[in-house]
């Protein structure tokens, strides 16, 4: 149960991309003829309200216990002006602007500050919702949970965009009027194998994350995308507040030696093929095959993917052949430990792209799809290179799918 929700202001619950020079001059000054600007500008366009006023009654209404605040960048001078604009007579428990705290967004301390307002004494009581990356970091620094709502999202999305999707937030809304079921039921929300994790019913879900070959290393454009099943929190100090509690990176911590993994693990990699491998006409094909592990280190991938052909051989998938290849990749000798090795982004993608190789290339089909398997991505290099080889070699349909998708430093 939620005890404290902060919102974000700017392009969450009122659209303002049009007032960032007032905004700005704002900052530290409570000038008269900027507050006078400004709200001429507001009421220059009447049509601003992505939450009007009946939608935040109704969130107080419906969890009368629940306090609401807005934490935004914004100077309070502004903030004052604008959410008496637009939420007349409405009573924010708090608003923390930009002059409340020494370090605003992407730092969560305005948030730190709300709750020790409050008294709030668990993390996982405290949601913010914002509308981009820089919100998704300010939550991930003080460890609270994070909701992107993409409702006042322009037709073409910009970085700030992206960047929020690429750090996969707890939940993912498209309008208000979701808010109110994620305060009630925000376990349903989350990605596939975090769902599961928690016990959680709702629709599975698996983010689509482009990423791309580093121009340094001659790559262009061309995304490749990557669908993740949930995130692993690395071991940074400026998201050490929310790795400590979160399921998914503990699981994956201690699994890293495992012969056998928990059953939400094949359970999410099932939901992922019913979903992305649909048989419309008569049976459809799919291999599955895993980024394989280093020289001299545990074939983990591969025994997962052998615990997977056991749950598919007790429990086989309507309309789906499925088989598991876990040798059809390899890795040439003197290849490096990603990690271990402390390889940049760009030596990572050299590394891969040098020892990489599909080990039987007779083995591949083109009328057969491909499903391909890793742990944790983050530059996304293996995944790639992975789809790449197994194209060249003659495959059509190629998916690839990571356990999680890595959470690096936000500061």
């Amino acid at each position: 149960m939620f005890k404290l929700c902060l919102f974000d202001l700017d392009d969450t619950l009122i659209r303002t991309d049009d007032l960032k020079a007032v905004r700005e001059a704002c900052k530290n000054n409570e000038d008269q003829k900027n507050l006078s600007k400004l709200i001429s500008a507001i009421k220059a366009d009447e049509d601003r309200h992505l939450y009007d006023l009946s939608t935040v009654k109704k969130i107080r209404s419906d969890f009368p216990e629940l306090k609401l605040g807005v934490f935004t960048r914004s100077p309070r001078s502004y903030a004052k002006v604008v959410l008496d604009w637009a939420y007349p007579k409405f009573e924010w428990d708090i608003v923390v602007a930009y002059e409340d705290v020494k370090w605003t967004k992407p730092r969560g301390d305005g948030i730190v500050k709300a709750i020790q307002e409050f008294g709030v004494k668990y993390l996982t009581e405290v949601v913010l919702v914002g509308d981009n990356d820089v919100d998704v970091r300010s939550a991930y620094n003080c460890g609270c949970l994070v909701v992107v709502d993409k409702g006042g999202w322009p037709y073409k999305w910009g970085n700030e965009h992206w960047g929020a999707l690429q750090r996969v937030p707890d939940a993912l809304i498209g309008s208000p009027s979701e808010v109110s079921t994620v305060l009630s039921d925000p376990h349903s929300f989350l990605p596939d194998l975090e769902r599961l994790m928690e016990g959680a019913t709702g629709s599975s879900r698996f983010d689509k994350i482009n990423h791309f070959i580093p121009k340094a290393i001659g790559g262009d454009s061309t995304a490749y995308p990557i669908h993740v099943a949930g995130r692993y929190f690395s071991n940074y100090k400026s998201i050490h507040q929310r790795r400590k509690w979160h399921s998914l990176t503990d699981s994956i911590e201690k699994n890293k030696n495992s012969d056998n993994f928990p059953e939400e693990w094949i359970k999410t990699l099932r939901n992922f093929i019913n979903g992305e491998f649909p048989a419309y006409f008569g049976t459809k094909h799919v291999v599955v095959t895993v980024i394989p592990h280093r020289p001299g280190r545990k074939p983990r991938l591969e025994n997962l993917l052998t615990q997977l052909q056991q749950s598919i051989v007790d429990e086989p998938i309507k309309n789906r052949s499925i088989v598991c290849e876990p040798d059809l990749l390899s890795f040439k000798g003197g290849v490096k430990s990603q990690h271990n090795d402390h390889l940049n982004g760009n030596e990572r993608f050299e590394n891969v792209r040098d020892h990489l190789f599909v080990q039987f290339p007779q083995k591949v089909a083109g009328g057969t799809s491909y499903l391909v398997l890793d742990d944790v991505t983050t530059t996304g290099a293996s995944l790639i290179y992975a789809s790449k080889y197994l194209k060249t070699a003659g495959a059509g349909i190629i998916k690839c799918l990571s356990l999680a998708k890595n959470i690096g430093t936000v500061l």
